[in-house]
């Protein structure tokens, strides 16, 4: 078998479409899309490093579906997915000092991560802190960066405030209660599974509320206790709203008030898209913040393929999604933000100052990858599939 190999998107597709192709000899991936002979002639003010391991995430099934922009802009197919990984430097180019061969890493890439071998600009990589393993360092950048421009530079929580997480056991998820806490604040967390709950406890939620039937949960001395008042058949969105709700007043110390268009969270979180933004943006407090980062639920969880019912759904629940308007935020008085990680990439000074603050956390103690599962690079398809089912906690990463 060839040392060499990455894994191609040969076209907007199902797991048919992940084919894994061997590379030259001597050959790093060099984004998407272009190789080069890194271990003789590495690019000035570039590192080659052999991958140990891809973090696998939601936006590269995304872009085996088609429906990435940045990919299609960047890279288009086939080509490779992966924006992080972690591995050994194998070389460097001149202008690089602060790398040397042998040299454990970590670090991002604008596509290509789903390799044995890649180049990247030494600016996107960072040298891997004691307190994280190869595994856990493959699965951190891409959803701790996510969380950290989620919670520091657009929500900007701090000491006292609520926020409510949806997708609390998720690699994004599980990265922002993290950092919610480490900030001081009060943290109300949404899980689709019951099981789920104690990711989302390990990971400091103040309470959890099962989005199914609306259950919630507190932590006391060790043990999860539901409330025993909450229905156990599934919800309605408005009961599940009502749920939220009375976590966030429970655990944030606040009175219920039934005036409408009044929450109890400064900050919530969301990835999910139609099925929760309305709720989530009714759930704010005066001078609250919505960030949103996804869209998952408008997207299937199982086969692979978008098929004729799959694009009628997304097409449907696209119209149906909730439109915030300039004049109805100001007399909310809230806001509404979004971004997209794959576009931020020319913001170096910010990746720079964003890794100096989560790796002194990470230096401390007070933030980690919550679990890692792994998968072989040739089973990408399987990975990939793991991660759509939604039945997942913490992290995704091949092993290259």
């Amino acid at each position: 078998m060839n040392s060499r190999q990455r894994v191609l998107i040969t076209a907007p597709g199902g797991y048919d479409t992940l084919q894994l192709e061997n590379l030259p000899d001597d050959a790093f991936m060099l984004g998407g899309k272009t190789t080069c002979d890194a271990q003789s002639a590495c690019p000035e003010g570039h590192v080659a490093v052999q991958v140990h391991g891809a973090g696998v995430n939601y936006a590269d099934i995304c872009i085996r579906w088609g429906l990435y922009g940045s990919y299609k802009r960047f890279v288009g197919y086939p080509g490779t997915p992966g924006f992080e990984f972690s591995g050994t430097v194998q070389a460097v180019g001149s202008g690089v000092a602060q790398f040397k061969p042998g040299q454990k890493v970590f670090g991002v890439t604008l596509f290509g991560a789903y390799a044995t071998h890649v180049c990247v600009p030494a600016s996107q990589l960072f040298a891997l802190p004691s307190k994280l393993t190869l595994d856990e360092g493959a699965g951190f950048c891409c959803t701790a960066l996510t969380a950290f421009y989620a919670i520091d530079r657009l929500a900007s929580s701090r000491k006292g405030e609520t926020v409510l997480i949806h997708s609390a056991a998720g690699g994004v998820g599980s990265m922002l209660v993290q950092l919610a806490r480490a900030r001081g604040c009060t943290v109300v967390g949404v899980v689709g599974r019951r099981a789920k709950a104690t990711v989302a406890f390990g990971a400091g939620c103040d309470a959890v509320v099962e989005k199914e039937t609306g259950g919630i949960a507190t932590k006391a001395a060790g043990e999860i206790s539901w409330l025993p008042d909450r229905p156990t058949e599934p919800l309605a969105g408005k009961n599940l709203a009502t749920a939220l709700e009375t976590a966030g007043c429970l655990v944030g110390g606040k009175v219920r008030d039934n005036t409408p268009a009044v929450g109890p969270f400064n900050a919530v979180f969301d990835a999910n898209g139609v099925a929760t933004l309305r709720m989530s943006y009714n759930l704010l407090a005066p001078t609250g913040r919505l960030v949103v980062y996804g869209f998952h639920s408008m997207l299937p969880r199982e086969g692979g393929k978008l098929g004729l019912v799959s694009w009628i759904k997304l097409a449907w629940d696209f119209v149906r999604t909730p439109r915030f308007g300039p004049m109805a935020l100001t007399s909310d008085n809230r806001s509404v933000m979004g971004f997209n990680l794959s576009y931020l990439f020319d913001e170096q000074e910010a990746l720079q100052e964003s890794m100096k603050s989560l790796l002194e956390l990470v230096n401390r103690g007070e933030l980690k990858v919550s679990t890692v599962t792994t998968f072989q690079l040739r089973d990408v398809a399987g990975a990939h599939a793991s991660l759509e089912s939604g039945l997942t906690t913490g992290k995704i990463v091949l092993l290259c």
